[in-house]
């Protein structure tokens, strides 16, 4: 998992468009960085996001190591269907 991630990428682990992450964002509901091709969102604050989301629908924990490792799988997966792969 990268240091930083986009706001495609938090979206697609969110089940969000790019639009509402940024949207969120703005808003202050998520802590991100502006650089010039756009937001990036600390590694920390998706990690963050990712465990109130599954503690929220499945009443279940996980620890950071499950949880980096499902946000790859989240990445991966939707980075080859993006590229057609």
């Amino acid at each position: 998992m990268d240091d930083h991630l986009s706001t495609k990428q938090v979206g697609w682990i969110l089940e969000k468009s790019a639009g509402s992450i940024r949207e969120m964002i703005q808003s202050g509901e998520i802590e991100a960085v502006r650089l010039p091709a756009g937001y990036r969102v600390p590694r920390a604050e998706v990690l963050r996001l990712a465990r109130d989301r599954i503690e929220r629908e499945s009443d279940r924990r996980v620890s950071d190591r499950q949880l980096e490792r499902l946000i790859d799988q989240v990445i991966a997966t939707n980075t080859a269907r993006t590229q057609g792969t």
